[in-house]
């Protein structure tokens, strides 16, 4: 799977794995089958790097349970972050029967879609374990299988977690997440309603302008063209990251692997042009006049993520908007975006036909309000719509890039360099999972694995403000 991913240069496992799965999960699981842990990406990091292992029971993984460890340049472990379950409970069937029609019929009923308008994929088994994703109770990991169902549209993409050997849906959530070599096309308003594959640029779409072509006619073609380079620019001299690379598709069209994008598409159901933009797993899709440096950069940040952390599901998917908001800023700003100066330096979204969406210094003051801190007014724990809890983590990206007194904590600002590598970090120690607290302490290990190298002249005392943002935005408060 994509969150599995092995990126950067590997680092040897061999005892290393087996002394940390002893000393992290100690004699737990079933007598048939004990927890295991294995390295599945290694990532070279300013500091050193940072290494993850997955967690699994009968050569099936724990979706969550990951334990990510911060190494110094030596190779010197500075901490070790992430969950495991403690224990598990019953078998797999012998075949995933029924797995996907529970599937199927659970986004029926959640969507209002007909059933002859969904499809799924194939069942795939995974332990799940809920407390992992920040649940409270006992750590018990069952047997379950994720399962993909899409939609008509491109849109529409959930994955399902269903219990092995019922009907019972345990948990589901969308992947599609709603905004070097390049290729643009221009759908020109054409309505996208077959499958999946509806907006492919380069397969249902003709490439409009692909990289070093002539400009095309269509704004939102250039727009786009460019604010991927502005993407790519930003990810490979902050953080040398090649997204061509690590987000690129090949879809047989001659041009190899690119970034791709459709604009100017319509979809079923909504006003025409579509007023939205999304990532959908392998490319973007916009809709008219949604272009910017900003909102571009966060549905590639989402990509980065499902290749990174792989946030997903719960609270994680509050994180993983949220990360896509501190990047996609972080771009537009790195870029100087018009967009993103002035009283706009802190808005997501001004400057595309949406009009201003958030607000992350003043997260409450957004189209939608939003939290500002961990259980403050307007906090939901198990809100649906993970858009509006990741004021929170927008708030806590202000507040370290810029500095401000809130909540009783005065921080000074690190400045955009500083702060990019300390959520660089965030985004590399985050495991599928996360919830709240996770990103309090990635924060602050982020911060100490920098200042304790010295890289990009992030000091401890950095570090007491990066701790005093994480206090102000209570992201050391449990959820209530």
């Amino acid at each position: 799977m994509s969150r599995n991913r092995v990126i950067g240069g590997a680092l040897a496992a061999g005892a290393t794995t087996i002394a940390l799965a002893a000393t992290a999960l100690g004699a737990v699981g079933t007598a048939e089958a004990q927890p295991t842990l294995h390295q599945v990406s290694s990532r070279a990091m300013p500091f050193g790097s940072v290494v993850r292992y997955q967690q699994e029971i009968g050569g099936v993984p724990v979706y969550g349970g990951q334990l990510v460890r911060t190494l110094d340049r030596e190779g010197k472990v500075m901490a070790t972050l992430g969950k495991t379950t403690r224990r598990s409970t019953g078998q797999f069937p012998a075949s995933p029967a029924g797995a996907d029609t529970a599937a199927l019929a659970d986004v029926a009923r959640s969507s209002g879609l007909a059933l002859s308008e969904l499809t799924a994929d194939t069942p795939q088994p995974y332990w799940y374990d809920t407390t992992l994703g920040g649940a409270r109770g006992e750590s018990v990991a069952v047997p379950s299988y994720q399962v993909v169902v899409r939609g008509t549209r491109a849109d529409q993409k959930w994955t399902e977690v269903v219990k092995a050997g019922s009907n019972e849906v345990l948990t589901s959530w969308s992947e599609v997440r709603e905004a070097l070599n390049r290729d643009v096309c221009d759908a020109n308003r054409q309505m996208v309603s077959n499958q999946f594959s509806g907006i492919r640029c380069g397969s249902k779409f003709t490439v409009t302008r692909r990289e070093g072509g002539a400009q095309s006619s269509v704004a939102d073609v250039n727009n786009v063209y460019n604010f991927f380079g502005d993407a790519s620019k930003f990810y490979a001299d902050k953080v040398g990251v090649d997204l061509t690379d690590l987000l690129g598709v090949d879809f047989g069209d001659g041009t190899g692997k690119a970034l791709r994008g459709t604009v100017r598409i319509c979809v079923p159901n909504y006003p025409c042009p579509y007023l939205n933009a999304f990532w959908n797993g392998e490319q973007m899709g916009f809709g008219e006049g949604v272009t910017t440096d900003d909102v571009t950069g966060h549905e590639l940040t989402h990509g980065v993520t499902q290749h990174t952390s792989g946030l997903g599901g719960g609270q994680a998917a509050s994180l993983n908007e949220g990360i896509s908001d501190v990047f996609g800023k972080f771009i537009a700003l790195t870029a100087n975006d018009p967009n993103s100066t002035g009283a706009n330096r802190w808005n997501l979204g001004a400057g595309t036909s949406l009009g201003v969406i958030r607000n992350m210094k003043d997260p409450r003051s957004s189209k939608k309000p939003q939290p500002d801190r961990v259980n403050g007014p307007g906090w939901d724990t198990n809100n649906p719509d993970e858009h509006i809890n990741d004021g929170v983590v927008n708030k806590a990206d202000y507040l370290i890039t810029d500095g401000d007194t809130f909540n009783g904590q005065t921080v000074r600002g690190l400045g955009i360099d500083k702060a990019v590598q300390v959520w660089w970090g965030v985004e590399n120690l985050l495991t599928p999972s996360a919830t709240f607290p996770d990103l309090g302490k990635a924060l602050n290990s982020s911060c100490s694995a920098l200042a304790q190298n010295g890289t990009a002249g992030i000091t401890a005392d950095d570090c007491t403000q990066v701790a005093n943002a994480v206090k102000a935005t209570q992201l050391d408060q449990d959820p209530a």
